[in-house]
């Protein structure tokens, strides 16, 4: 048997002949097997360690699983040295403009040839800028195309450094995207949480996607490499009530998670996680479950094995 997170759950050799003798004990009383309730004695709970705890009510943020695709920022970083060297060829055209303005009107020391000719090139320079500008927007959506000179120049040096990343976030039919601020992203054996720029410009076709850029920054931005792939959920304004599942109370059986419910004083049931989404501490469920069920958080894998030792006696 395998506990959440992979990792195994082993019993007792003394857990499994308590179990073992349990199981046998149940069906020599007639135990009706069929039933998905199993009925334990005071007197056996404390022989295999049960111990319960009441679930408490929470709420927790609604997400939208999603899928995250880190971006090569390499072209962005080249955009922004043609807009660097362009913003300082502008501004270099238009002060000759303005001078070539101010001798034409006071000397004869420039033809008026020449003015236009510079006050020409300013504003072939003031195009070329604009364009760049532009194309800022067009590849890398209107979040990136906002930021200021200073704050793009920050961005990039942030990325260069690995303190940075950006990454496209997408869902099947853009589901959860509109208006969306925040998105977690797993990596290694936790998330992190990254703030969203804006819409992309590259759709993921597969997905019928438009995306999300969104940018994921502090010292685990380094883990995000170029081109790697990750699970990763939208934050939703709303919120959902349920109940947080004890990591002890889960037990993995047959590809999902179940927990043992105390239902009276001598009975559990076995009862099937739905829908869980993981957190730090166990499963969040919205369903299924009660605040005030009392679930088994000592003795559930003992009590499991009893259960399976049942099973298959009859």
């Amino acid at each position: 048997m395998r506990a959440p997170g992979g990792s195994s759950v082993t019993l007792g050799r003394l857990e499994l002949r308590l179990a073992a003798a349990l199981a046998a004990a149940l069906a020599a009383c007639g135990a009706a097997r069929a039933q998905p309730v199993l009925t334990l004695g005071v007197d056996q709970q404390q022989r295999l360690g049960i111990g319960v705890e009441a679930l408490a009510e929470t709420r927790r943020q609604t997400q939208v699983a999603a899928f995250a695709k880190v971006l090569d920022t390499g072209p962005l970083a080249q955009l922004e040295s043609d807009l660097d060297s362009q913003i300082a060829q502008a501004d270099a055209s238009a002060r000759e403009a303005e001078r070539a303005r101010t001798l034409g009107k006071n000397s004869t020391s420039m033809s008026a040839k020449d003015a236009e000719a510079a006050i020409a090139q300013a504003r072939q320079d003031q195009t070329k800028l604009a364009l760049l500008r532009r194309q800022v927007g067009l590849q890398w959506g209107p979040g990136v195309a906002r930021l200021s000179d200073a704050r793009r120049r920050a961005l990039i040096r942030s990325l260069s450094e690995g303190h940075a990343a950006l990454v496209q976030v997408d869902t099947p039919d853009s589901e959860g995207q509109a208006g969306a601020k925040t998105v977690e992203i797993d990596i290694g054996s936790g998330s992190v949480q990254g703030r969203v720029l804006g819409p992309s410009r590259n759709a993921e076709p597969r997905l019928q996607s438009s995306g999300l850029i969104c940018l994921v920054t502090g010292p685990q931005a380094i883990l995000f490499s170029i081109g790697l792939t990750q699970s990763a959920r939208i934050n939703q304004p709303s919120s959902q009530t349920g109940v947080l599942l004890p990591r002890s109370a889960l037990v993995r059986f047959e590809g999902s998670d179940w927990v043992y419910v105390r239902t009276g004083l001598r009975t559990f049931e076995r009862r099937a996680a739905d829908d869980p989404v993981p957190e730090a501490d166990g499963d969040f469920v919205a369903k299924g479950f009660s605040p005030g069920d009392q679930v088994v958080v000592r003795g559930a894998a003992a009590l499991f094995a009893a259960d399976r030792a049942l099973a298959r006696g009859g």
